[in-house]
């Protein structure tokens, strides 16, 4: 088994839930694929093998992967194969790691749905986009699948993080992306607190989100707090790189093409090569809640 090898770190890892980043509705459909490659922990530190577990291999748009609070299984967005007269519909599939069975969550028949993350116990929150275009934060009940529009008059939301169990951080579409608060419990408009902003949320902390505020074409990485105060975080992602994933209170994991690095506010460090994998355009990531399964979201090779 190949190894390769990640710099231990005294910092105590940040307890994150899942996050969300969404495919917008007019987007044009791509072939990405998703693996789960495992993280081990021996005595020079942690690393990651190059044995993947392949959630999916197929032609078409399977993107935004996202642990459950358990780590047992991966949510995923997958436009489903399009029928003839019918336009593009996405719905949100389950992998289970122990069995790599995969069942359809949503099986909805005229909403796509984007973006899952685990909200409560049988619920889950999507970005939904119905019959007429308008684009919400949803959430769905995963035993009966019905949903619930959050705030029917803050859309078109692409992306988001959950602050608190009421209210979000989200991305709104326009001439220029938007960094809003959604409050389920307020009427009041929201109001813009930052402009270009990426699409990678992070929850890193209760009442603490993550997200990416674009400057001449290098993601700056800030943090959001539930009184809709944001900050600097002193790190910025490698050019033409806004996805990431938190690996401990410094450090974020990124990817860039084939690789995996590590991304700090001094340093960047490369983690391992996946090329030998057929691994390339690396983008959104999604790591297990007890950092033992990293997953990823690569370019299908033709």
């Amino acid at each position: 088994m190949t190894k390769h090898w990640i710099p231990s770190f005294k910092h105590k890892a940040l307890m994150f839930t899942a996050l969300a980043s969404v495919f917008t509705s007019n987007a044009v459909a791509q072939s990405q694929d998703i693996m789960i490659l495992p993280l081990v922990y021996g005595p020079e530190g942690e690393y990651i093998s190059l044995e993947p577990e392949h959630v999916t291999q197929r032609e078409g748009y399977d993107n935004q992967p996202k642990f459950s609070p358990d780590g047992k299984s991966l949510y995923f967005t997958r436009m489903l194969d399009k029928k003839e007269g019918d336009g593009q519909q996405t719905d949100i599939f389950q992998y289970q790691l122990s069995d790599g069975s995969v069942t359809n969550v949503t099986q909805s028949e005229d909403i796509s749905e984007y973006s899952a993350t685990p909200y409560s116990e049988d619920f889950i929150s999507v970005i939904a986009v119905n019959p007429n275009g308008e684009q919400h934060l949803r959430l769905v009940n995963t035993i009966n699948r019905e949903q619930e529009v959050l705030r029917e008059d803050i859309e078109p939301v692409g992306y988001y993080g959950w602050l608190s169990p009421t209210k979000a951080g989200v991305f709104v579409l326009g001439e220029t992306m938007t960094l809003q608060i959604l409050d389920t419990e307020s009427s009041n408009p929201p109001i813009v607190l930052a402009e270009n902003i990426g699409r990678c949320f992070e929850t890193v902390a209760p009442g603490i989100v993550t997200f990416t505020i674009e400057e001449e074409g290098v993601h700056h990485l800030h943090a959001l707090n539930h009184e809709a105060a944001f900050s600097s975080m002193e790190t910025k992602l490698p050019e033409g790189v806004q996805d990431y994933v938190w690996f401990n209170q410094t450090h974020v994991v990124v990817g860039k093409d084939s690789k995996l690095l590590l991304v700090n506010a001094a340093t960047t460090k490369e983690l391992v090569d996946l090329k030998e994998l057929g691994v390339s355009g690396i983008t959104r990531l999604a790591l297990s809640p007890d950092k033992k399964n990293i997953a990823i979201v690569y370019d299908r090779a033709d």
